[in-house]
């Protein structure tokens, strides 16, 4: 790059500065996501105007882009939290629970069918954070901590991400690099088979220890191999838009027919049983404690779940996406120039939220018809949505304002060439052993982000850049940037703020990701570590 910041060691640790602050007070001093999010806001800001060239007007435009992407993210949120609670307060998510905990009964078995597989569907069919809203007050219900329960939706939903949201992230990584799908999608799949069957030994190991590792592995191997397969099938057939959903299903019903099998034997260890039912007196199971108008009727209770699985599915059918395509909101914003030369593109239709296809009309849709069906059903309990709105506003505004001061953070970074600059660094730091560093740099974007589709867009090209001034395959580093990308996922502070917030544990975020931070990290090396044999002795 000819403009923008000059890469040497000063400009390095500035650049990172923010996210540093952001880390130490958010894992250090256990600073709740508001305060974290601020300071780290308030750094980037100091930084833009002094070291990187920026001014008043562009730092308000970076800022206003943050809070639109913001509430990109929030009315997932909100929506999801809101859809949690009606259900919650019909009696519904007590039923979910139950019935979910009679058909897998054995708290491995919960954690890797719940946890890992379904929630790998559930991002297939509709991403953004759904997953980690729906399933982690399952777990909780089923006797997980609140922390464990966040932290194995987290860890476990990860290997969704690339090919979930029907395929968003894969699709973004595609067309940054210039890669054809018939290329990279295959290719991307073989090398998504270990971090698969690698964050079902993690979940596994949040679940109970060492002792569940061990009595799961045949389990996860069948699991975790079935799905990896089906990635692949997937992405080789050309529906790489499905290949986290049709993965997800497979999973959960290899997984479910599993576990009645002696594959999961009986624990041998009573302290194996981590989960208590004392730890989770939180909001989220004082809430379950209400009595609702579903009964015991399973699918009343998740009819709400399945309208929303439904109507993404079907949003995504093209002649729909196509007849939709128009109907959306969006802000433009000019292009900028730092002083130091750094340029940034206008953006037109920035952060768009389709009304046909963006999860919060969906999810709202959802529950607008499932009010219409339990209200015609004389199943509606009169106040549950007065109640339901009350809770979410409770639960949602801290989640609110840490998104939104940690968004317009990456974002300055990036309109001010920050985050480029600590990419370079990377790349120009590691030499011959960048492959096993790249995966770090999707991590990277999706940490300040939330999204791997923003690290791809990120930081896709200047992996394909460093691929080829090394000499080493595009296609490979191609895939391990989304790979990264969404593994990352599982210690985005905005996928945590998502987990956090349903489960009850607002201002406590530290606590999840404690827990999801070392088995990200350890993944992530495996996944570079596999990058470098395969360039090194297959392409």
């Amino acid at each position: 790059m000819d403009n923008g910041p000059t890469l040497n060691l000063i400009n390095g640790t500035l650049a990172f500065l923010p996210v540093l602050v952001l880390l130490v007070t958010l894992l250090g001093f256990k600073w709740s996501a508001p305060k974290a999010g601020a300071a780290s806001w308030a750094t980037v800001v100091l930084l833009a105007f002094v070291t990187f060239g920026a001014d008043a007007s562009s730092i308000s435009i970076s800022s206003t882009k943050g809070l639109s992407l913001s509430f990109f993210v929030v009315s997932i949120i909100w929506t999801s939290v809101l859809l949690y609670n009606v259900v919650d307060k019909q009696g519904g998510i007590k039923v979910i629970g139950e019935t979910m905990t009679r058909l897998v009964g054995d708290p491995l078995a919960q954690a890797l069918v719940v946890g890992w597989a379904f929630s790998g569907f559930m991002q297939g069919v509709a991403g953004f954070g759904v997953p980690v809203a729906v399933v982690a007050p399952l777990l909780v219900l089923m006797g997980f901590s609140p922390a464990r329960a966040a932290a194995i939706v987290l860890v476990g939903h990860a290997w969704a991400v690339t090919f979930g949201s029907m395929g968003s992230s894969y699709y973004t990584i595609q067309l940054v690099t210039g890669i054809e799908g018939s290329v990279v999608g295959p290719h991307m799949a073989i090398l998504f088979a270990l971090p698969i069957i690698i964050t079902g030994f993690a979940v596994a190991h949040i679940q109970g220890g060492l002792a569940s590792v061990k009595r799961g592995v045949p389990a996860i191997l069948v699991i975790g191999g079935s799905m990896a397969l089906f990635v692949w099938i997937s992405a080789s057939v050309g529906i790489p838009q499905l290949a986290s959903i049709i993965p997800g299903l497979v999973g959960a019903g290899v997984g479910w027919l599993v576990s009645k099998t002696p594959l999961i034997g009986k624990p041998n260890d009573h302290a194996e049983k981590v989960s208590e039912k004392a730890e989770n007196n939180t909001s989220v199971n004082n809430n379950a404690e209400s009595l609702g108008g579903v009964g015991n009727n399973f699918h009343l209770a998740f009819l709400p779940y399945y309208l929303v699985i439904g109507l993404s599915i079907l949003s995504q059918i093209p002649a729909i996406k196509s007849a939709t395509s128009g109907i959306f909101f969006a802000l433009d914003y000019p292009a900028l120039e730092t002083a130091l030369g750094f340029k940034v593109d206008s953006a037109q239709n920035y952060a768009k939220i389709a009304l046909f296809r963006h999860p919060a009309p969906l999810i709202l849709t959802s529950l607008a018809l499932s009010y219409l069906i339990y209200l015609i059903s004389n199943r509606w309990r009169p106040g549950t949505l007065k109640v339901a709105a009350k809770l979410t506003y409770n639960q949602s505004i801290s989640t609110t304002v840490g998104i939104g001061t940690m968004v317009m953070m990456a974002v300055i970074m990036t309109d001010t060439g920050m985050t480029a600059l600590l990419g370079r660094a990377i790349a120009a730091g590691t030499g011959t052993a960048f492959p096993v560093f790249s995966p770090y740099i999707g991590v990277l974007g999706t940490f300040m982000t939330g999204s791997n589709t923003n690290s791809n867009v990120m930081f896709g090209a200047l992996q394909m850049e460093s691929a080829g001034a090394l000499g080493i395959s595009s296609v490979t580093i191609a895939s391990i940037q989304s790979i990264g990308g969404s593994l990352g996922s599982a210690i985005a502070p905005a996928k945590v703020l998502v987990g956090t917030s349903i489960v009850g544990l607002s201002g406590r975020e530290n606590e999840v990701m404690r827990k999801t931070i070392p088995y990200c990290l350890g993944i992530v090396l495996l996944v570079g570590i596999q990058a470098w044999i395969f360039l090194t002795f297959f392409d």
